[in-house]
C-alpha cells in the first residue's frame, strides 16, 4: 500500500467508535501505522503485535478515552512503538513490550493525561524509552503514572536518549517501583 498516515488509517483502523475489542491480531510490514484508533471510547487492544511497520506500532489518538492496551508487542517499527496523540486520557497500558523501534518506545504529549502504565518492558529502542514530548503547559501530558515497568538499554549511536525524558511543561508524573537501567547495549 501507499504510505497511510495513522490519523487517517492503519493496518487496523478504528474511527468514531465505542466499546471495540481487537484481540490476537498481528499486523506486519504495513506501510503506515499498524494499529490506529481515533475519536473513540473504551477500545481494548489485547495480545496483538505490531512489527516491521513503516510508521507507528500502536497509535491511540484524537480524543480516545478509556483505552486498554494489554499484552501487546511492538517492535522493529520505523517510528515509535506506542504513540499517544491528542487527548488520550484515562487509559490503561499494561503488560506490553516495546523494543527495537526506530524512535521511542512510548511517546506521550498533546494533552495525553491521566493514564497508567503498569508492568511494561521498554527496551533497545533507538530513541528514549519513554518520551514526554516538548509541549506547552496546556498541551503537556500531565498526571500519568508509571508503575512496575522495566525501561532498559534505549538509545543508539545516532540518537542521544534517556530511559525517561520528561520535556515541556509536564507535571504531576508518578514514577513508582520502575527499573531504569543500561547494561551497555543502549
Amino acid at each position: 500500500n501507499d504510505y497511510l498516515n495513522g490519523c487517517r488509517g492503519g493496518g487496523i483502523y478504528i474511527h468514531k467508535s465505542k466499546n471495540c475489542l481487537i484481540e490476537n491480531v498481528h499486523v506486519t510490514h504495513y506501510n503506515g501505522d499498524s494499529f490506529s484508533w481515533q475519536i473513540t471510547e473504551n477500545i481494548t487492544v489485547r495480545n496483538c503485535e505490531a512489527s516491521y511497520g513503516n510508521g507507528l506500532g500502536f497509535h491511540p489518538g484524537t480524543g480516545s478515552d478509556g483505552t486498554v492496551l494489554t499484552g501487546c508487542r511492538s517492535h522493529h517499527n520505523a517510528e515509535d512503538g506506542i504513540f499517544l496523540c491528542w487527548r488520550v486520557q484515562h487509559g490503561i497500558f499494561r503488560d506490553n513490550v516495546s523494543y527495537l523501534n526506530k524512535r521511542h518506545g512510548i511517546s506521550i504529549g498533546h494533552q495525553d493525561t491521566d493514564n497508567i502504565f503498569i508492568n511494561n518492558r521498554i527496551y533497545e529502542n533507538e530513541g528514549h524509552g519513554v518520551y514526554f514530548r516538548d509541549e506547552t503547559e496546556a498541551n503537556s501530558g500531565h498526571r500519568n503514572t508509571f508503575r512496575d515497568n522495566t525501561i532498559e538499554n534505549n538509545g543508539s549511536a545516532s540518537m542521544k536518549a534517556f530511559g525517561f525524558y520528561i520535556g515541556g511543561y509536564t507535571r504531576n508524573i508518578v514514577l513508582e517501583n520502575n527499573v531504569i537501567r543500561s547494561t551497555g547495549k543502549g
